[in-house]
């Protein structure tokens, strides 16, 4: 497995993206992945479809998660590897995110009707289907009924942030969503995390919340950024992670990119089990 390659950032029909569990296993079987997790926006539903489908097909999976966060009045995705999907205190605080989802969503469709611009709820909630109802469902029911041609459009004319149907939604600080990910057994790392350091010393000082790692690999992660991030991590004893961030999706369908070594994959779980062992 020492070759092997892993994708541990992607999203299933349970949060935004377009394809199943069972289907992203498939996917990755014939990109020849070694292992991936599965990293629903503040969902875990997912994780039980995705192991049972991965059963004897030679493709590891581990659970994972991605919190929605406000850090410095931006926007911090804190991805959570290998939490425990049955945790009760991890599951109320991700029906609290479903339920603000949901209130958000109507609201957008509110704003769309205000500016006349009308989709059918119902619509919406049909598209989000099992998964956590975000902005991309109301980008579908926007291209259905011909108002838009794609969803860069809905998110340039309508939906996008500063855009008139904008709205903001439900966000916790960072201390938080470490505290859950931890109190579930898991292991806490930035997302992306070449988005947040242009105020390097701002991003230095958001490390010290308790992360356990930061995901170094991602598509749009350039050469420096990455070099600048694996320093980082061997300086302060950081795990590292990587993935393509993989909604299924133009443009967001590069399930396997960047390339990530096992080893990374390998050094979570040993992780987890030291912290479970000495728990």
């Amino acid at each position: 497995m020492e070759d092997g390659r892993i994708d541990l950032h992607m999203h299933s029909t349970y949060s935004d993206g377009i394809h199943s569990p069972p289907a992203l296993v498939a996917m990755a079987k014939s990109k020849g992945l070694a292992g991936i997790a599965l990293t629903d926006h503040d969902s875990v539903d997912g994780f039980a479809e995705l192991a049972a489908a991965a059963k004897g097909t030679g493709v590891e999976v581990m659970t994972g998660v991605e919190l929605s966060c406000e850090y410095n009045g931006r926007d911090l995705h804190v991805l959570g590897y290998g939490v425990d999907s049955g945790d009760t205190r991890l599951l109320a605080l991700l029906r609290e995110f479903r339920d603000a989802r949901e209130r958000r969503g109507e609201r957008i469709v509110e704003k769309l009707a205000e500016q006349g611009v009308h989709i059918d709820m119902a619509d919406v909630r049909a598209r989000a289907g099992k998964g956590a109802l975000g902005r991309p469902h109301i980008a579908d029911a926007l291209v259905a009924a011909g108002i838009v041609a794609n969803h860069g459009e809905a998110f340039a004319r309508f939906i996008g942030e500063g855009c008139a149907a904008y709205v903001d939604k439900f966000k916790m600080q960072p201390s938080q969503a470490v505290s859950s990910i931890h109190a579930a057994r898991g292991l806490a790392f930035i997302a992306h995390p070449g988005y947040y350091m242009e105020d390097y010393d701002g991003f230095l000082a958001l490390l010290d919340h308790g992360f356990d790692g930061i995901e170094v690999f991602h598509p749009y992660h350039i050469p420096p950024v990455i070099n600048r991030l694996l320093a980082l991590a061997r300086d302060r004893g950081l795990l590292m992670s990587g993935g393509s961030d993989f909604h299924g999706f133009a443009g967001r369908d590069n399930m396997g990119e960047p390339p990530v070594a096992y080893a990374l994959m390998e050094r979570i779980q040993e992780t987890l089990l030291e912290r479970r062992r000495h728990a």
